[in-house]
């Protein structure tokens, strides 16, 4: 089934395992957040490049997402963390909740009144995804695990990093601890690399696939949902733009 709408699932899930960039929002979450930084003078033009660089990567499933996570803790090792969770919060309320998809909030707090715990899983790192986990209600925030010494973000910590099949791993953990089934619960993903979860719960929705992944979902009879992208960024680009044009 392919659809523009959410879709309405026929019994509540035992829980919802979602991801972030790309399924709940077209842009991405820790582009947004490095931006900020960026402009503040916290990381250099560099970390763009090698973020550019394992985008392409990522798109050509081949990123070695512990590599990428360790560059970037090389970069933020001297802001504190109370610092970065602040600006985690501006980035959230100016850039992450005006890019949600149309339906997100209603979506998901329907499955919640029926029952279901919601579960952010994102290769994004944990602070960065923190305040749209709160926005959401969600149960469950699994992210790559990190260690904070001194009020510093200094390294990886203990287990995968949450990206490919360490999404399913963090997400069996999860359910294990909670005492609940994958065969019940829903997952919803956009990306190649989110393949091992999507096929190991009992019902799996994908956001805007494309190639391999659309193939797969076509396949394997999975849900194909292509929410719109909200109205207010885009009505925001034109004032400003008009803006401009009367102080031209």
């Amino acid at each position: 089934m392919s659809t523009s709408e959410w879709p309405s699932l026929p019994e509540p899930p035992s829980a919802a395992f979602v991801d972030v960039d790309g399924t709940l929002l077209a842009q991405t979450t820790t582009f947004l957040f490095a931006r900020i930084l960026y402009r503040r003078g916290w990381i250099r033009r560099s970390f763009f490049l090698r973020a550019l660089h394992h985008g392409l990567q990522h798109k050509f499933g081949r990123l070695d997402y512990g590599r990428l996570i360790e560059i970037g803790l090389r970069y933020i090792q001297c802001v504190p963390v109370a610092e970065l969770e602040r600006i985690a919060q501006e980035n959230f309320v100016e850039h992450v909740r005006p890019r949600l998809y149309k339906g997100v909030v209603e979506h998901f707090t329907s499955l919640q009144a029926a029952g279901t715990p919601i579960v952010l899983i994102s290769s994004s790192p944990g602070l960065v995804i923190a305040p749209l986990g709160t926005y959401l209600g969600c149960a469950g925030l699994l992210t790559t695990p990190v260690v904070i010494e001194r009020g510093r973000l200094v390294g990886l910590g203990p287990g995968p990093p949450c990206y490919g099949e360490g999404k399913l791993f963090w997400a069996q953990k999860w359910a294990e601890e909670h005492g609940i089934s994958l065969d019940r619960a829903v997952a919803y993903a956009d990306n190649w690399s989110d393949r091992a979860i999507l096929e190991q719960v009992g019902h799996a929705v994908v956001v805007h696939p494309r190639g391999r992944l659309l193939r797969l979902a076509r396949a394997r009879g999975w849900d194909i949902v292509r929410p719109q992208r909200p109205d207010r960024p885009r009505r925001r680009l034109a004032v400003v733009r008009r803006w401009r044009r009367t102080r031209a």
